[in-house]
């Protein structure tokens, strides 16, 4: 079962905390964003320690350098308002007691609600007390075809011309990466691909 199709199962039968394993944060809340306010019509709310809730109309900036106030968001929404919370490198303050306690008191209500909590994390770290609530959900590195897709993309956008096979041995060189290290490391190569044609086309 595809990533996006697993979430909306979980969301859909309310599960109300759920751990996505991956070192793709931006990725992965960019297809939660596409995918879930499409199929499900839920307001996304992101928040991380440093800059709070990035994307809240009403309070920017809420619950910044404050965990146990990013899970009160939960309980100042509606009832019956449709929401995600998507929680960054959330997993660092579950061994604290009063996050823990919170948790637990949360999911029994937002079982009732149409409301989860997302936690995203490189690595899993879940307490004990914790391990019954919180349903883990791995994020797979790019498919071949979504490299092949963002490979395209860069050469477009850098406006450099390479044949269809060494577009095929790029996308098979770049599995098991992720998109943010695809870009970084294909944009400096195609970049100099670039800058050695611009070389060759003053000689020849």
């Amino acid at each position: 079962m595809k990533f996006k199709d697993e979430l909306i199962l979980l969301l859909k039968a309310r599960y109300p905390i759920i751990y996505i394993n991956t070192i793709e944060e931006d990725r992965v809340e960019y297809i939660i964003r596409k995918n879930i306010k499409a199929n499900l019509n839920r307001s996304i709310y992101s928040w991380d320690f440093i800059d709070g809730y990035t994307n809240n109309p009403s309070n920017e900036g809420f619950a910044k350098r404050n965990p146990l106030r990013a899970l009160e968001l939960t309980e100042k929404l509606e009832f019956e308002t449709p929401a995600l919370f998507l929680l960054k490198d959330f997993h660092h303050f579950l061994n604290d007691v009063s996050i823990s306690r919170k948790l637990k008191n949360l999911s029994r209500v937002l079982k009732l609600q149409p409301k989860t909590i997302i936690i995203i994390g490189s690595e899993i770290v879940i307490p004990k007390e914790l391990n019954d609530l919180i349903t883990i959900l791995y994020f797979q590195l790019p498919s071949e075809n979504e490299i092949n897709e963002e490979l395209i993309r860069l050469i477009n956008s850098l406006k450099v011309s390479i044949g269809n096979q060494l577009l095929e041995k790029l996308t098979r060189a770049c599995q098991g990466l992720s998109l943010e290290r695809i870009r970084r490391v294909l944009s400096k190569l195609l970049l100099h691909i670039k800058q050695l044609m611009r070389i060759a086309s003053i000689y020849y």
